[in-house]
């Protein structure tokens, strides 16, 4: 089995699977800074909880964009692998299968890398990933599968919290779609900004970025991923693949090609 972890600023994502591919379970946890032996514990007993032993693992591999917490993640997973292996950790040096055609391959997210190299086995290039997490991502994949560029943009939940951070008298507001454009309370006037805002946004990167790696004539497929269920703004064209553990599956992925 292969205990995977993604690791945001927003949460942490920790996913149990079998060999061929099969998950025994997903556990979201909250951003917080804890110790080596608190996030173990959690670890394990939300397993637990679900009826899981995570005996049996034999191989860790961590994505984390939280420096701070990569060395920690890394002693976390280790301690549940059988004594003197290691924890795979997504970054240079490590086996991906993806073309990164950027200026700077090494500046590339691996929560982006994981999303790549998830969909490039999920659907038909070209694509363009759209993260909805604390940053809003647009991750583009050409016809080979390279990945050719990435747009980045604050998130829906990272952009309400800053209104509230500048202007004193804006109350936390819980995002969902809202009624109208032009709102008659100040909760309603904050969805229709954001929501609204945020799929023009999202559909005006879409063209631009369609425009640019187009093949043929072929429209990109959108394959959506985050915190959400779903799309959580409505936008023009519809998602050929929403998949909110989209990382968690290129995990997996990575895991397979670097196995001993």
């Amino acid at each position: 089995m292969i205990l995977a972890a993604d690791v945001r600023n927003g949460g942490v994502s920790v996913g149990l699977v079998s060999a061929d591919g099969q998950w025994l379970a997903i556990i979201r946890l909250s951003a917080a800074d804890r110790s080596a032996d608190e996030w173990a514990f959690l670890i394990r007993s939300l397993f637990a909880e679900r009826g899981i032993s995570l005996k049996g693992i034999t191989q860790g591999i961590l994505s984390s964009v939280v420096p701070a917490w990569t060395g920690i993640f890394t002693e976390v997973l280790e301690r549940f692998l059988p004594q003197g292996t290691a924890c795979l950790v997504v970054g240079p040096g490590i086996k991906t299968g993806l073309r990164i055609r950027t200026d700077n391959p090494a500046e590339v997210g691996s929560d982006l890398v994981c999303n790549a190299v998830a969909a490039s086995t999920l659907v038909q290039m070209p694509c363009i990933i759209i993260d909805f997490s604390t940053t809003l991502s647009f991750t583009a994949l050409d016809s080979r599968g390279d990945l050719v560029g990435v747009a980045l943009a604050p998130g829906l939940e990272a952009a309400a919290s800053d209104l509230r951070l500048r202007a004193a008298q804006i109350p936390q507001v819980k995002l969902e779609e809202p009624e109208r454009a032009l709102g008659k309370n100040t909760a309603e006037a904050i969805r229709a900004g954001i929501m609204y805002g945020w799929a023009g946004l999202t559909d005006r990167l879409v063209e631009e970025i369609s425009r640019e790696i187009e093949s043929a004539g072929e429209r990109p497929t959108l394959v959506g991923t985050g915190w959400y269920a779903g799309p959580p703004v409505k936008t023009q064209r519809s998602f050929g693949l929403w998949e909110p553990q989209l990382a968690l599956q290129g995990l997996y992925r990575i895991a397979l090609k670097n196995q001993i």
